[in-house]
């Protein structure tokens, strides 16, 4: 096998590329008609709803993408909020395995390509175990096949980097409505 086929860069072409044309024409069709880049979070085709915390208590989150940049950003963005906590951030999807699966956050925000296990595989590992982490994918590759591998994979949210400082707010709160005690 050459190297090419085991870039995990690679991987998530293939992955893409499965998604069948009548749903990608789907998810573009609704794209154009509402303008927006946010998937929804309601279940669809194996996503799950996400278990929220206790009441008074606050969300954990991890941060994952091999971007110091991005990771900075998302980070900062999460510790502004008075209901999450930061607890942990992954650089690859090897890290982000061993460290969700230490910490247990209630949130996972991730990269969609990332070095060793891309986005989509880490969402399909996270959810297919019990008490499953919310997942938001937040990528440049603002893409209907995107879209589409990501709720396929059972992800709750999705993101692009574009519009993630006006967006992402918004997605964590339908994922974890505030408590009305």
């Amino acid at each position: 096998m050459n190297a090419t086929a085991l870039d995990p860069r690679n991987r998530l072409v293939t992955q893409l590329k499965t998604i069948p044309a009548r749903q990608r024409s789907q998810e573009a069709n609704h794209r154009a008609a509402t303008g927006t880049a946010v998937l929804p979070v309601e279940a669809e085709a194996g996503c799950r709803r996400v278990e929220p915390p206790c009441s008074g208590t606050l969300i954990r989150a991890v941060v994952v993408d091999d971007s110091p940049a991005n990771l900075k950003m998302l980070s900062s963005l999460l510790e502004g909020q008075d209901d999450i906590q930061l607890v942990g951030t992954a650089t690859d999807g090897y890290h982000a395995l061993h460290r969700v699966r230490e910490l247990e956050p209630d949130l996972v925000l991730t990269a969609l390509r990332l070095e060793g296990i891309n986005g989509l595989e880490l969402a399909r590992h996270f959810k297919a175990r019990p008490r499953a982490p919310a997942i938001i994918i937040v990528t440049a590759e603002d893409t209907a096949e995107c879209r589409a591998a990501a709720r396929a994979a059972g992800v709750d949210g999705f993101v692009s980097k574009r519009h993630m400082l006006a967006h992402l707010p918004a997605v964590i709160r339908r994922l974890f409505p505030p408590s009305s005690d």
